[in-house]
């Protein structure tokens, strides 16, 4: 692979040995942004054309014969700057696509992905210091303004709302990690080897509504009224958003459990999963393998004993009753627990002094607003009947909705009407990927 360098967040620029690259036309560009994505991958035409063109009138010029045009002068250019090895193209066609032969790690665009993996790494191993210092460079790799600034067609627009978002995301995890870290005791703190694991999944940037449930939730967890060691249920049939609801409210919550939140997912554990989690649930708070208890009685009472004096979440994903997880409900004051539960609710999952949200489908207009914050305002705006019978076909649930959503993202030149007739097949579908 040839030694080419592109950004992507601010303006398009195309660089070698320090030298800037003419890529004049819009277009052009937004061809070379399709395949920087997919750097040393084949992209079949199509994808090219529905990337760039999306869905202009039948009137635009024939994209099948003008994509060879821009093909030709994004290679002269590239070419002509740096050549393959043994005089062949970095732009190369391949197949039934094209193939740009160049490193995917050449442009900032993974240098900024990367970092903000890293950071997240070391976030979960109690590295503070070096998440945030993670972050700040990822952050700093931005030249301001928007990513693909001047670059047109859906794939861009897709480009930048993405990557916008997971740019305020670092902004404002580093500006809680400033936080944090700025009320630390000093050499107490440094001198304590306390883990605080972090282990929630991460929060979704565009999530929607539901703000009822999160005041409830959030009063529960974080009120001044709130019992010692209190337990919040969310209770609701399969699809209706419980997982994604506890863990925003769960991140929301982050700033007063300090010392950690610990995670399961109960889905498909079986009813003997209390041992097992309780075994990582002590890893992850310290404990080393061969310290570990071999009775279940044992790893409740040490992580009963670990949890005393600390102020830490647990939240508890898909079960169907509280009584078989009872063993991982932290009961130390300061510490809370927050669990999802498949099913109508009812007496029987609703222990004495614990607080219950219900969850139910969508209001109408949620399910739009949490279509055009996925598919974006423009795209909802010129199809407002199909989104609403889509939203209709989905039953408002955002599970189905969001798996349509980004199918629809994936596929820029669909109208959102394509996914109407086969609503029923679609909800299926998305409906057993249990969100």
């Amino acid at each position: 692979m040839v030694e080419l360098h592109f950004t992507v967040l601010g303006p398009l620029r195309a660089w070698h040995a320090g030298r800037e690259l003419r890529i004049n036309r819009a277009r052009d560009r937004a061809v070379l942004a399709v395949l920087l994505v997919a750097a040393g991958r084949p992209v079949p035409v199509g994808e090219i054309i529905d990337g760039v063109w999306g869905e202009e009138e039948d009137e635009a010029p024939d994209r099948f014969v003008a994509l060879p045009g821009h093909v030709y002068r994004l290679r002269k250019v590239l070419d002509g700057a740096a050549p393959g090895r043994a005089g062949a193209s970095v732009l190369r066609h391949v197949g039934k696509g094209y193939r740009l032969d160049v490193d995917p790690q050449a442009t900032d665009r993974t240098a900024f992905l990367a970092g903000l993996a890293a950071a997240t790494a070391a976030h979960r191993n109690w590295q503070p210091e070096r998440a945030r210092s993670l972050l700040s460079s990822a952050v700093a790799l931005w030249s301001g303004g928007r990513a693909l600034d001047d670059v047109p067609g859906p794939f861009a627009a897709h480009e930048r709302r993405l990557l916008a978002a997971r740019r305020e995301a670092a902004v404002r995890d580093r500006q809680e990690l400033d936080l944090a870290l700025s009320g630390r005791a000093g050499p107490a703190v440094v001198m304590r080897e306390v883990r605080r694991p972090f282990q929630l999944p991460p929060d979704l940037t565009d999530f929607t509504g539901r703000q009822a449930q999160l005041a409830a939730i959030a009063e529960a967890l974080t009120g001044p009224a709130r019992p010692a060691a209190p337990l919040v249920t969310v209770i609701g049939p399969r699809g209706v958003g419980k997982s994604t609801l506890a863990v925003h409210a769960a991140h929301r919550a982050g700033a007063a459990y300090p010392d950690g939140q610990l995670y399961a997912n109960l889905r498909g554990a079986g009813r003997d999963a209390a041992p097992r989690i309780l075994a990582a649930f002590l890893r992850a708070l310290g404990v080393e393998e061969r310290a570990l208890p071999v009775s279940p009685a044992d790893r409740r009472v040490l992580f009963h004993r670990l949890l005393t004096g600390r102020r830490v979440l647990v939240v508890l994903d898909g079960d169907t009753a509280v009584e078989p997880v009872r063993s991982l409900l932290p009961t130390a004051p300061g510490c809370a627990a927050l669990l999802t539960l498949d099913g109508p609710g009812g007496p029987r999952n609703r222990p004495p002094g614990e607080h219950s949200v219900s969850l139910d489908r969508m209001t109408s207009q949620e399910a739009l607003l949490l279509l055009g914050r996925v598919l974006g305002p423009e795209r909802l705006a010129r199809e407002p009947l199909s989104a609403r019978a889509l939203a209709a076909a989905c039953h408002h649930l955002p599970g189905p909705l969001r798996c349509s959503a980004e199918l629809l993202v994936r596929r820029p030149a669909w109208p959102i009407s394509a996914l109407v007739p086969a609503g029923a097949e679609q909800r299926t579908s998305c409906a057993r990927a249990g969100r």
